[in-house]
C-alpha cells in the first residue's frame, strides 16, 4: 500500500517518526544526464528508494534538468523525516511504501524510472519479479536506470525496518545480458545501467544470486571475463 506524504511539492501526509533519512548512493548517478536525446524536454522521473534524496537534488541542481519533474517512493518511515528536502522542492510527489506496492500502470506515465541500489536490498524472487514488472509496464520510449552493486556487497541493518541489508549480489554477466544501452562504473565495482524496453526480451537472463561468497574479487574476476569495462567515471554506449 502506497501512502503519498507530497503531494505538488506541498507535505500533506506528515510521517511522525523519530527515524532518520539513509541510504546514500554509490551509484553513478551522472548517467541520468545521458539518458534522453533532448535534456530540454519535459522529463518526468520517477526514483524509487530516493533515501536522503541525492538524485533530485543532482537533478534540480543543473541547468540543463532542474525543469524536471521528479517523483520518489521510498519503504523506510525515516525517508520522511526531511523537512530541509521538502522545503526546497525538489520531489514534486511522494509516497511511502514498497516498490512491489507500485500500481503497474503508474510506470507508463515516466520517461525514467530510476532503481539506484536499491535491488540488491530484495529477495532474488521479488527482484526479478519488480524488473520484469518495470520493463513491461514503462512507455516504449521510456527507460529504466539501475544501479547495483556487480557482487555481493556486505551490508546489515542498522536500525529496526530500515531495508539497509543487502540480500543479493548482481554479476556484471546478469546486467550485461539485458543489452544495456549504456552504462557507468563507479568503486568498488557499482554499476549503472540504463535499459530499454528491448532488455524485456533478454529478461530470463537476469539471475541475481544469494550467494554472500560472491565477493568482489570474483564479481570482478566476472566482469573481466565477459569484458566488462571496469574504468570508473567513464560512460559506455552500447547502441
Amino acid at each position: 500500500m502506497l501512502r503519498q506524504i507530497i503531494k505538488d511539492y506541498e507535505l500533506i501526509d506528515p510521517v511522525n517518526t523519530l527515524l532518520v533519512p539513509g541510504g546514500e548512493s554509490a551509484a553513478p548517478k551522472e548517467l541520468i544526464f545521458h539518458v534522453m536525446q533532448d535534456n530540454a524536454a519535459n522529463v518526468e522521473v520517477l526514483d524509487i528508494g530516493f533515501g536522503k534524496g541525492g538524485l533530485g537534488e543532482l537533478l534540480k541542481s543543473h541547468p540543463a534538468t532542474k525543469h524536471w519533474s521528479v517523483d520518489g517512493v521510498d519503504g523506510f518511515e525515516g525517508a520522511f523525516n526531511n523537512n530541509t528536502l521538502f522545503d526546497r522542492k525538489i520531489y514534486r510527489n511522494l509516497w511511502h511504501g514498497l516498490a512491489q506496492s507500485i500500481p503497474s500502470e503508474r510506470f507508463a506515465k515516466y520517461n525514467i524510472i530510476c532503481l539506484l541500489d536499491v535491488i540488491e536490498h530484495l529477495s532474488a524472487e521479488t527482484a526479478k519479479w519488480l524488473l520484469r514488472t518495470l520493463l513491461t509496464s514503462m512507455g516504449n520510449d521510456s527507460f529504466l536506470f539501475i544501479s547495483t552493486p556487480l557482487w555481493f556487497y556486505p551490508q546489515d541493518s542498522q536500525q529496526s525496518g530500515d531495508l539497509e541489508e543487502h540480500l543479493i549480489g548482481v554479476p556484471a554477466s546478469s546486467m550485461m545480458a539485458l543489452v544495456p544501452m549504456m552504462y557507468a562504473v563507479n568503486p568498488p565495482l557499482i554499476g549503472g545501467f540504463v535499459l530499454g524496453k528491448r532488455s524485456l526480451d533478454f529478461i530470463e537472463f537476469f539471475q541475481p544470486t544469494t550467494d554472500k561468497g560472491f565477493s568482489y574479487h570474483r564479481g570482478t574476476m566476472l566482469a573481466s571475463a565477459i569484458n566488462f569495462q571496469n574504468v570508473p567515471g567513464k560512460l559506455f554506449k552500447l547502441t
